[in-house]
Order: C-alpha cells, then sequence, then structure tokens
C-alpha cells in the first residue's frame, strides 16, 4: 500500500510482543496471538509486524480484533512479502513506513505563506485560501467554501463589542451592540453610525421609484420632509397613512401628493382648511360653520357665518 493512500490507523503504547499460536500460510487474513494485553481494539486498523528481523520479517495490516484473535488482515503490508509463518513466531505492534511518509508529505506540502492542509477527497494537499475581492489588508479568518477550487476562502472577521462604554471606532467592519440604546450601530472607520431606521422620500413617485410594489406587509417609510413629513406602512395590498401632513398651501400639498387617491388627507396651515382627496379632486372637510343672527366675534380666514332670516 503506497503512500498515496491516506488510511487513518490506531496506535497504541505499551503493547507487549507476543506470538502467534498456530503455523500461518502465506494468505490467511485471521490469526490468533498468545496475549492480547494491551494491544489496540481495532476501532481504526493497526500494523503489526511477525518476524522481525528475519528474512520471512512481514508487516500485516490488522482490521478487526476479538480478544486474542486478529482478522481482516492485510497482508504483505507496507512494501513487505506475504509469506508463512511457524507457530510460535514473534508478533509485535509497530508504526509502519507509510504512516511516517504521510505524516512527512503532509508536512512538507507547506511550501509558502499562508499555506493550508486540506483534503481534496483523495489525498492531503496543500491550498492557499481564496481572497474575497474586497480583502485587501492582514487579519482574516478561514472559512469553508465548497465553490473554492481550494476549498477555502479567507474573510475580514466582524468584530463586535457588546459594551455600555463607546469602543475604538478605528477599524472596518466594526459592529458595536450599544447597551445604553439597544441598538446595533457599525463603525465607518471615523464614527459609530446609528442604524438608518425609515427611509425618507421626497413625494410618492420617489418611494414608489425605490420599492416598487414590497413583496411583504409592514414595510414602513416616511414621504415628505418638515411638518409635511408622514409615516406610511405597506398593508400588503396598498400604502396606509399614518397621522395628517400640513402644508404652508395647496401647492406645496400637490407638489407632496403627486398621485393622489381617494382618502389621502392633508391640511393647509396658511388657510386653516382640512382636504380630502374623493375620486378626482381635493374638497374641504369639516369646515366651520357658524348659524347666528350676529356676525361671529372672532372669526377665523375660511369661517362661513350663516345668517337666519327673520
Amino acid at each position: 500500500m503506497g503512500v498515496g493512500t491516506y488510511e487513518r490507523k490506531q496506535f497504541v503504547g505499551g503493547a507487549p510482543a507476543t506470538t502467534v499460536t498456530a503455523s500461518l500460510t502465506d494468505v490467511a487474513v485471521t490469526l490468533d496471538i498468545d496475549d492480547a494485553s494491551g494491544w489496540p481494539d481495532a476501532t481504526d486498523p493497526f500494523v503489526a509486524v511477525v518476524d522481525r528481523g528475519l528474512s520471512t520479517e512481514e508487516k500485516i495490516l490488522v482490521g478487526a480484533r476479538t480478544t486474542v484473535t486478529l482478522s481482516s488482515i492485510t497482508r504483505g503490508y507496507d512494501d513487505t512479502n506475504p509469506v508463512a509463518h511457524a507457530s510460535g513466531a514473534t508478533i509485535e505492534h509497530v508504526i509502519d513506513a507509510s504512516t511516517i511518509d504521510q505524516l512527512n508529505r503532509a508536512i512538507n506540502l507547506l511550501s509558502a505563506k499562508g499555506h493550508l492542509l486540506g483534503f481534496n477527497g483523495t489525498n492531503v494537499t496543500a491550498v492557499t485560501p481564496t481572497a474575497q475581492a474586497d480583502d485587501t489588508e492582514d487579519g482574516y479568518v478561514v472559512q469553508v467554501k465548497n465553490s473554492e477550487a481550494t476549498g477555502y476562502e479567507v474573510s475580514r472577521p466582524v468584530h463586535v463589542t457588546d459594551s455600555a462604554s463607546t469602543p475604538d471606532v478605528a477599524g472596518v467592519p466594526r459592529v458595536w451592540f450599544d447597551q445604553n440604546s439597544g441598538t446595533v450601530r457599525t463603525s465607518d472607520g471615523t464614527n459609530w453610525n446609528f442604524p438608518a431606521s425609515i427611509p425618507v422620500f421626497a413625494d410618492t413617485t420617489a418611494r414608489d421609484a425605490y420599492f416598487g410594489t414590497p413583496t411583504q406587509a409592514g414595510v414602513a417609510c416616511v414621504v415628505g420632509t418638515g411638518s409635511a413629513g408622514i409615516v406610511q406602512h405597506w398593508d400588503g395590498t396598498s400604502w396606509v397613512y399614518q397621522g395628517i401632513p400640513r402644508f404652508a398651501d395647496t401647492t406645496a400639498r400637490d407638489a407632496h401628493f403627486t398621485s393622489p387617491v381617494t382618502g389621502d388627507i392633508s391640511y393647509q396651515t396658511g388657510a386653516h382648511t382640512l382636504t380630502e382627496y374623493r375620486e378626482d379632486e381635493w374638497i374641504l372637510v369639516n369646515q366651520k360653520i357658524t348659524t347666528s343672527a350676529t356676525a361671529p366675534a372672532s372669526p377665523h380666514e375660511g369661517d362661513i357665518w350663516l345668517q337666519p332670516s327673520s
């Protein structure tokens, strides 16, 4: 069995030499030994030598052991020849040249900085992990990646700090779980940034250009800026408004509601009017109408006074 075939073997210390209890032909694959005290249990195959130092010396690979019976034997192992052995021949548990050669070869495969030992499905090989395209600095971790020919890839580790105190901001990428705010913050190498929890758009056209048709309910955003900003969420079918946006006038309102739909509501602070979009136009909602014989004392712009006829 040559050095090119890698096989896990079992080795134990303190296995005393013993003898075979019956003569052994050159093709026998089972033999009994006189005493198996301290010998390997053959959890993995182990190597023994019969007639060490004699012209009949032969290495065998033992695949199983039950008390003093050795079985599933490979004869003429480790570049020796299968031969017959007499009853009483000495047998010893030993290390083999194939194992030593395999260890020597594996160590000497490492010939360049960064080499790792890998298994290609047949043999142990030396590999140089492939770096991700954006990794140009030291300080990598190696990860298994089956799609790579080497089986490995190197990437920069993400350093996570769980602390109430502000950690060192230098280094990318770095992640900090800020115990003070209960948020995960990331470093750009200069500042610790807060997560952007909700996107903001100037109008519904910009919103739709970004989201298209959301694929899940619960997506939220702000449409508009300043006092005109309103929170919207996608209920799975349409965008639902949260609160009533305020605008200085109808021009500002129309710039915000580029494609109004029935049910949209806005408040114009200049005219103190609440308007609702119904089908194809904006209409006034809840306008103040006073019915009295005398004019209201403190009217506001847009109020209506209805004076009953006497």
